[in-house]
């Protein structure tokens, strides 16, 4: 079972409509992802967003935790 927090878990479900199928997965696929949310964070200059960064955070804490 991959291990989050219950802040991971929110952001997962507000932004992916697949959350329950990647959870019983394998960690890779969670962080495929939530590495594309980070992607989707760019704005049209390439620069980071709010959502870049919520993302990276999530990314890391699931990463760490797993």
């Amino acid at each position: 079972m991959i291990k989050l927090t219950k802040e991971d878990e929110k952001f997962l479900r507000k932004h992916l409509s697949n959350v329950d199928e990647l959870l019983e997965g394998t960690v890779d696929d969670l962080l495929s992802e939530v590495y594309d949310i980070t992607i989707e964070g760019l704005d049209e200059n390439d620069d980071p967003t709010d959502l870049y960064y919520e993302a990276q955070k999530v990314y890391d804490s699931i990463y760490l935790l797993n």
